[in-house]
């Protein structure tokens, strides 16, 4: 979802993407959307013109988006996958 931010995705193709099974990534959604990194809508199309059911659609929040960022840095930096400048020091944000 960093890749796109504003873009809206569906939870069976981030379910897809991401490898999780479905029974996963839901409450991993419903988690995020609770602490306000997402916002998710049903979409409003009907399911007979789709020819399929209506999609709960899930963005990132602004909040989420840097967020999600920032615990990427610091993952990433504890595992040593970035170079020395990029890390995290210890006591800063």
């Amino acid at each position: 979802m960093l890749e796109n931010p504003s873009a809206d995705y569906y939870g069976f193709a981030l379910a897809e993407a991401s490898g999780f099974p479905s029974g996963t990534i839901y409450p991993i959604l419903a988690r995020l959307e609770a602490a306000g990194w997402l916002s998710s809508y049903w979409e409003e199309d009907d399911p007979v013109k789709l020819e399929r059911p209506r999609r709960r659609m899930y963005r990132l929040t602004g909040h989420g988006a840097t967020a999600a960022r920032d615990a990427l840095t610091t993952t990433l930096g504890r595992l040593g996958a970035l170079p020395p400048a990029t890390r995290p020091q210890p006591g800063t944000a």
